[in-house]
């Protein structure tokens, strides 16, 4: 895909008048020119009182995130005079802790965001700053000159824009990674399908009782599991398959191709039933611990400590995981198939990864700048996605790198970096995972944007039963995704009941009005 012009060219299009500003353009690389002490002039905003900006970021602490961050930060300093502070929600607490910071009183500016981490959510609450044409002009040059035209317009919630997306087309597909000492141990050969990955699993249960087979944690782990199986059940329905509706948490469905947008629970899908007989089929046979619900290590960090005998994560994640393991136990000879069980791989909107400023930052205007040199800098960009040449990695050709024995300590595209992606100084590890083209090209050859993929929620009209479908979503749903019910069915029946108390039907008829608006601005071409 070719990028645009200026985004200036975009919103001038729309008629749009801009005062543009000349400060802070160049090259990625070259220093801007900085205001003197006082009011804005020409030269650009003004900068001459040294500000420290705090960013919450998702995922574990990388043991050398301080060191990577005392080189951001000087060139930051250098650049605009500012420096950031960087805080971590772990993948364990992340759902429950992100909402509350927002009410919290904490003096913070920038945050990780997402479409699946609460993006809508906080937009349509005035959680985020809004970003306008003319702060990008002025504030982030390099970003109004850089980013895709569909990003911005994806990033729109009620016509305005509350998120730098990421520069970076991405496509998602699942893997597992196993242990290929053991796979030899046991005779089992390939991974590839669901009926290999229970194979192996079994072979664990019946001949290691200190590992777990996967040892899911974490909420994020649970959805991984179950989604990966509901999606391989919606992609055999064809042309009569499933879209879940973002947020996911509000459990609403509909057939991707009815022209009536039909809206129901994931309950009432008729995939459901068997996505839960085949979740609660693991969950009976030792696949995982009977403490999953509280488990908060996700399934990764248990694999990379030796607890467990299979993990699966997407293949970004993957590919990070892999060269650290390579390092750490190369006696495992760990080994990575493809999870997707013939479910296409998804062309992700460019939401699925993104950087946003809180609405009562104290210098949101520093906080776009900032953001500004982490997506677009060479220098930030590299250190923020890789750590620091020649400590943690070294270069390898224009788009390669070397991952060095350092690069435990802050791993490849680990750190929650994904908001500033750029694909201009994407790099990729050298001597990664073997299979990885092959891999890469069979979820090319059937990969697919869903129908709904950038539908937008707005909850303001009905924010009671978003509040308390979420709450039934984190309890009640969350044993189902597990697979932990001894009576499928009727647990379902109970669980719609509830649903029903909440205010389901309610929600279900917003959602059907803006999926109606929806599919007539998103025709079918």
């Amino acid at each position: 895909m070719k990028k645009s012009a200026k985004l200036l060219a975009l919103v001038l299009a729309l008629t749009m008048v801009l005062s543009v500003f000349t400060g802070c353009q160049g090259a990625s690389s070259s220093s801007s020119e900085a205001a003197p002490a006082g009011s804005e002039t020409q030269t650009g905003p003004d900068i001459s009182e040294e500000v420290t900006l705090t960013m919450y970021l998702i995922g574990d602490r990388p043991a050398d995130n301080d060191k990577v961050f005392e080189k951001i930060n000087e060139r930051l300093k250098e650049e605009i005079n500012a420096t950031i502070d960087v805080k971590f929600m772990s993948w364990s607490e992340y759902e429950q802790k992100y909402p509350l910071i927002f009410a919290s009183g904490e003096d913070w500016d920038i945050i990780f965001t997402a479409d699946w981490c609460f993006y809508n959510a906080q937009a349509t609450k005035q959680g985020f700053w809004e970003i306008t044409p003319e702060a990008l002009e002025t504030y982030a040059p390099m970003t109004a000159e850089t980013m895709y035209p569909e990003a911005w317009e994806q990033a729109k919630v009620d016509g305005k824009v509350y998120m730098l997306p990421m520069n970076y087309q991405e496509l998602t597909a699942y893997v597992w990674m196993a242990r290929g000492d053991l796979m030899d141990k046991y005779g089992i050969e390939s991974l590839d399908t669901f009926d290999g990955a229970e194979e192996y699993m079994q072979a664990i249960v019946d001949n290691e009782p200190s590992m777990i087979p996967l040892d899911v944690g974490s909420d994020y782990d649970r959805q991984f599991v179950f989604d990966l199986i509901w999606n391989v059940n919606s992609t055999a329905k064809g042309e009569d398959n499933y879209a879940v509706l973002p947020p996911t948490n509000l459990l609403t469905c509909l057939k991707e191709n009815d022209p009536e947008a039909n809206v129901m629970t994931t309950l009432d899908a008729d995939i459901f039933m068997d996505t839960l007989n085949k979740v609660k089929d693991w969950r009976d046979r030792g696949f995982w611990s009977r403490n999953a619900v509280v488990n908060t290590q996700n399934n990764t960090e248990s694999f990379q400590a030796g607890k467990s005998a299979l993990a699966v994560m997407n293949i970004n994640t993957a590919k990070s995981l892999y060269a650290t393991l390579q390092a750490e136990h190369p006696e495992w000879d760990v080994r990575v198939f493809d999870a997707m069980n013939g479910a296409p791989a998804t062309i992700q909107s460019y939401l699925a990864n993104g950087m946003s400023i809180f609405s009562k930052s104290k210098n949101p205007e520093r906080a776009l700048m900032a953001l500004d040199y982490l997506r677009n800098d060479e220098i930030c960009n590299n250190l923020f996605c890789y750590g620091i040449e020649g400590v943690h990695w070294e270069a390898s050709g224009d788009k390669g790198l070397k991952s060095l024995p350092d690069s435990v300590n802050y791993a490849y595209d680990s750190n929650c970096n994904w908001g500033v992606r750029n694909d201009k100084f994407w790099r990729t590890v050298e001597g990664g995972i073997p299979n990885a083209e092959e891999l890469t090209e069979t979820w090319k050859a059937n990969a697919r944007s869903g129908r709904y993929l950038t539908f937008v929620f707005d909850d303001s009209a009905v924010k009671n039963e978003v509040a308390a479908v979420s709450e039934i979503y984190n309890s009640d749903y969350k044993l189902l995704q597990l697979g932990f019910t001894d009576d499928p069915a009727g647990d379902v029946e109970k669980l719609k009941e509830k649903l029903k108390s909440a205010g389901i039907e309610a929600l279900q008829e917003t959602f059907h009005t803006q999926a109606l608006t929806f599919l007539e601005s998103h025709p079918v071409e």
